[in-house]
């Protein structure tokens, strides 16, 4: 069983049941206590349980630890439109002709694919969205990854992704987080982050797209270190502080209409 997998059935066991004895979901999952006890400290980190002697309780929850932000797709690509469009176009520019671009699922990614005007070039994704932007380009060559179909995002994930992931090379990598705090930059997903983890192995250039309503905060699993990247692309409304922490691994996108 995937992590992934597994905290969903704790999260509904919690949903369902409102209270959870760490024993009795060891049993149920066949895993250890020690296992369940990380999984509910996770959950507590992220506001949707409170541990309690033995076991937690579920208090509720603003966001899913298993998706992006409990939203769709279609609802993530209506948020900071501007913002992203901006971050995608400068992002863009970076792809020069016979490149290969590995791109993530995130919706500023997607923007960012939409404004790819070099030509020819191969994408290596494992976004549906992506791959049928460019399914009848003549001019670039597509690899769609397989595996696990991840509900919500359009997105594969699991062992199929990563392992095919890792007989694979790109010029660059486009990909989008949950958020950085300190000198991490994390995701909420463990399977997302596994294959944006094996995306970064595989890329020469690593470039994170990232609105600046994500700067400063933390979740579920820390995908790298601020260190592993080569660019941060944001836009302009980030505070300046991060100018100072992130010197020139951080490129300020201009909103064109302004």
């Amino acid at each position: 069983m995937l992590i992934v997998e597994r905290q969903k059935i704790i999260l509904d066991f919690l949903k369902q049941r409102l209270t959870v004895q760490l024993e009795d979901l060891a049993r149920e999952l066949d895993v250890s206590t020690s296992t369940v006890r990380r999984d509910l400290e996770l959950f507590e980190e992220q506001g949707f349980a409170r541990r309690t002697h033995g076991g937690a309780i579920y208090i509720g929850e603003t966001q899913s630890p298993h998706g992006v932000s409990g939203l769709t797709l279609t609802e993530r690509m209506n948020e900071a439109i501007t913002e992203k469009m901006a971050i995608g176009a400068l992002a863009a520019s970076l792809v020069k002709p016979h490149m290969t671009v590995l791109m993530d699922g995130g919706s500023t990614v997607i923007y960012a694919a939409r404004q790819i005007t070099a030509r020819p070039i191969q994408v290596v994704t494992d976004s549906l969205a992506i791959a049928t932007l460019f399914h009848d380009d003549e001019q670039v060559e597509t690899l769609l990854i397989g595996g696990s179909l991840y509900p919500r995002t359009g997105i594969t994930i699991g062992p199929i992704a990563t392992g095919t992931l890792a007989e694979l090379h790109g010029d660059l990598l486009f990909f989008s987080l949950y958020g950085i705090l300190g000198d991490s930059a994390y995701n909420l997903n463990i399977g997302m982050a596994e294959v944006e983890q094996a995306m970064m192995r595989q890329a020469t250039r690593c470039a994170l797209l990232m609105d600046s309503s994500k700067f400063g905060r933390k979740s579920l699993a820390r995908v790298c270190g601020v260190g592993e990247l080569d660019h941060i692309i944001t836009d302009s409304q980030i505070d300046p502080i991060w100018l100072d922490q992130l010197g020139d691994k951080l490129v300020i996108a201009e909103d064109s209409t302004s």
